[in-house]
């Protein structure tokens, strides 16, 4: 009987552990409605637009840079919608344009982050035809441009819906276009778990929930560095809070790069062909962490004013 008592112990145990490792839980459970998690000892970085942006020059520590928010430009702070709090990052994307801004902040070099987000998308909203947007990265190592890094960790929607998560590593030894046969090589698929487009990783765990237009969409993101030259690194996305891709043998920092650290993220929706229409997109509760995050305690959109 005890050895019957001692056998359930260890499955509940396990099951509890794998449950906390799919993002049952994290640090958002713990300050509702993201109140105060910016004190967090894990939380590197919190912006909920509650405030101006503190904006600073190209590459200088402490703000965003490569931004312009105001009345009637790309960006603006409103108190239209909110995820959290009472305003939120509104984009105002302009008929045939790719972009109405980019955002870049620099964080402590780390081995580990999680990088989570929300975002909305107006209720007419219209995907471009083909492909994008790129929407949020994380990166490492040295900078040149968001196509010309030692590592991007690319957070990408696409017409579809559809949430996925890929890599790129130009100053590395797979470069900027070797993951798509990496990944095909290695990951042999089934249909539902392939994402459209190229070289996303598959859905492994589960399928994500597609984007509906006029409610807030929950995306983290977490990527450990693979001990360099080892095929160890981990990529975890969640949707919603969900589980969808999980991959734990990543070459993700090769022998020349021993050094290379998470140091920066990135967003800026980045419509390949164009927006065929002008229309209005969100972004809110950003958070850059040492550990999971999770969505929102409690309510998690407040309704639009």
């Amino acid at each position: 009987m005890r050895a019957l008592i001692l056998a359930i112990a260890i499955l509940v145990l396990g099951h509890l552990a794998q449950a906390g490792a799919a993002g049952m839980a994290g640090i958002a459970a713990r300050y509702p409605g993201d109140v105060g998690i910016e004190r967090d000892p894990a939380v590197l970085l919190y912006e909920g637009f509650e405030r101006d942006l503190s904006l600073v020059r190209w590459m200088e520590p402490g703000g965003w840079f490569d931004i312009e928010v105001g009345p009637g430009r790309g960006a603006e702070i409103t108190e239209a919608t909110a995820a959290a709090g009472k305003r939120s990052l509104q984009f105002n994307l302009k008929r045939g344009k790719q972009g109405s801004g980019a955002m870049f902040h620099l964080i402590e070099p780390s081995e580990l982050i999680y990088f989570r987000y929300y975002r909305r998308f107006e209720e007419s909203w219209q995907w471009p035809e083909g492909y994008g947007p790129h929407d949020a990265m994380i990166f490492g190592g040295a900078f040149q441009a968001p196509t010309n890094t030692d590592l991007s960790i690319y957070a990408d929607f696409w017409m579809s819906g559809d949430t996925v998560v890929r890599i790129a590593s130009a100053g590395q030894k797979l470069g900027y276009g070797g993951w798509h046969d990496y990944l095909r090589q290695r990951y042999p698929r089934a249909k539902e778990q392939d994402p459209p487009g190229g070289s996303q990783l598959p859905w492994n765990r589960s399928i994500p929930d597609k984007i509906v237009p006029g409610q807030w969409h929950c995306v983290e993101v977490m990527v450990k560095l693979s001990t360099p030259g080892k095929d160890d690194g981990e990529i975890r996305l969640w949707v919603n809070g969900k589980l969808v891709s999980e991959y734990t043998d990543l070459p993700l920092r090769d022998a020349e790069h021993r050094d290379l650290k998470l140091n920066m993220v990135f967003l800026a929706p980045y419509f390949h062909p164009g927006s065929p229409k002008d229309q209005t997109h969100w972004a809110d509760a950003i958070a850059v962490a040492r550990k999971y995050i999770g969505p929102l305690a409690g309510k998690a959109t407040l309704p639009a004013r």
